[in-house]
């Protein structure tokens, strides 16, 4: 991937010359041909793509979806918010002024917003547009050739996350709920304002935290291990992320991107602060509905501040 961020993964099975893909990559000059070129190496092509399972509707994932179903015909298999979402963020009349209005509410000024509205333009630019064939239920258990698998649902990173989850082998493709040696970004989701990403992605880590599971493979860094030592360590990262976020909150009210440039520093690059202010704003949001602090709107900018506060 051209970002800092610089490599995604696809997972790949393979069944009687017949392959299931687990993600695909972004749609970005090259890669296409590098996949085709991946595939080749193990005896494969494109074309023999049957099965295409997405962990979720972000561009890194699922952006070539589109084109290996043009070529191979095959079937896109997803949640239904993550159906949903795609059909959604690739709706930019629904999308952009909905990021506008958000952006502008929270904190950014007019030119970040500029700024933010092309980082969301850029990132439908890496999807080939597609529609998925078929969504999978919570818990439903899906075969290829010799491989079972259990679509584990883990909404949090985004609002229609899956993990895959093999039984028998004890592996887990974690998409980006688990990763090795970051922490996935936790945003909103602009087309539903009920969704708490933190809720439900520390919710997540416990569901695929009890699971007995001996390798897993991670949407991005390197297969890793001991799966209850890393979900303790995420947790223990938010739980200390959200008393930094109290602590810049301080004694006056504040607009979610002032706190969250007191917890991440002023000097943040143009897509750093649209990071910065979304997982800012996800842990107000989850210090909102625990009663903790109150959101107030002065005009069309909203602020926080901790209840009982002048």
């Amino acid at each position: 991937m051209s970002f800092r961020l610089n490599h995604v993964h696809v997972y790949v099975l393979v069944h009687n010359n017949e392959v299931a893909l687990f993600d695909t990559g972004l749609d970005i000059s090259g890669s296409l041909n590098l996949l085709k070129k991946d595939l080749e190496s193990i005896g494969q092509s494109i074309k023999a793509v049957r099965v295409i399972y997405i962990t979720h509707a972000h561009g890194d994932h699922c952006g070539m979806a589109g084109l290996i179903k043009k070529e191979s015909g095959a079937i896109i298999h997803l949640s239904s918010a993550a159906d949903v979402s795609n059909r959604n963020y690739s709706n930019t009349d629904l999308l952009i002024p909905r990021v506008k209005k958000f952006y502008q509410a929270h904190g950014l000024t007019s030119q970040e917003v500029d700024k933010t509205i092309a980082v969301f333009s850029a990132t439908r630019n890496i999807v080939a547009a597609f529609e998925g064939d078929y969504c999978l239920q919570p818990n439903e258990i899906r075969e290829f050739g010799k491989w079972q698998f259990e679509a584990v649902f883990t909404p949090g990173h985004s609002n229609g996350h899956i993990c895959f989850y093999f039984h028998k082998e004890g592996i887990l493709l974690s998409g980006d709920t688990v990763l090795p040696h970051i922490t996935p970004n936790l945003s909103p989701d602009m087309f539903d304002e009920n969704f708490r990403p933190l809720e439900n992605f520390l919710k997540s880590l416990d569901i695929v935290g009890n699971l007995p599971v001996e390798k897993i493979y991670p949407g991005h860094g390197n297969v890793m291990g001991n799966l209850s030592a890393r979900v303790r360590e995420l947790h223990v990262h938010h739980a200390e992320r959200t008393q930094l976020v109290i602590k810049c909150l301080g004694a006056t009210p504040k607009t979610a991107f002032q706190v969250a440039l007191g917890v991440f520093g002023n000097d943040l690059p143009d897509f750093d602060k649209f990071l910065a202010l979304s997982e800012t704003y996800v842990h107000l949001l989850d210090l909102k509905h625990k009663g903790i602090i109150k959101e107030e709107q002065d005009g069309d900018i909203l602020f926080y501040r901790f209840k009982g506060s002048a």
